[in-house]
């Protein structure tokens, strides 16, 4: 199993063999304080499975961590991928995901990651920071 691509968006959906992506790709979160609670944020990626893995039962799991290691945030649990009828059974199969995380609080500024792991093998690391945002001077006449 191989990562196409993966990245973090404000909102995603998949439908009809594509993903529909709303603020997509950003690695940065800007707030004033910590700690913040982030509403709604979707993991997109792709996955591409080769023609033997497609039909069997995976394992995915999706970790949020900060930076000395501390889970704060996961999703796991079973991936099949099937393949379409009008497939051609010797080319990968490539499947899209939208992993929804509700209401992640972070406690503190600094360096996080997403942790995508398939079958018990670190696929990707998609690094965030939440940073603090610069308060803007008053405008001067």
């Amino acid at each position: 199993m191989q990562l196409d691509f993966a990245f973090l968006a404000d909102f995603a959906q998949t439908s009809g063999g594509k993903i529909n992506v709303v603020g997509g790709a950003f690695d940065h979160i800007w707030t004033k304080d910590v700690p913040l609670t982030y509403p709604l944020m979707t993991l997109v990626a792709r996955l591409v499975l080769s023609p033997a893995e497609v039909g069997r039962d995976h394992k995915l799991e999706v970790i949020i961590m900060d930076s000395d290691g501390k889970k704060i945030a996961n999703v796991d649990g079973g991936l099949r991928v099937e393949r379409s009828i009008q497939g051609d059974a010797w080319k990968p199969s490539g499947t899209f995901l939208a992993l929804n995380f509700l209401g992640v609080r972070f406690e503190k500024f600094g360096s996080y990651s997403i942790e995508i792991v398939a079958n018990g093998s670190s696929l990707k690391s998609i690094p965030l920071e939440i940073a603090k945002r610069a308060e803007q001077p008053l405008a001067t006449r």
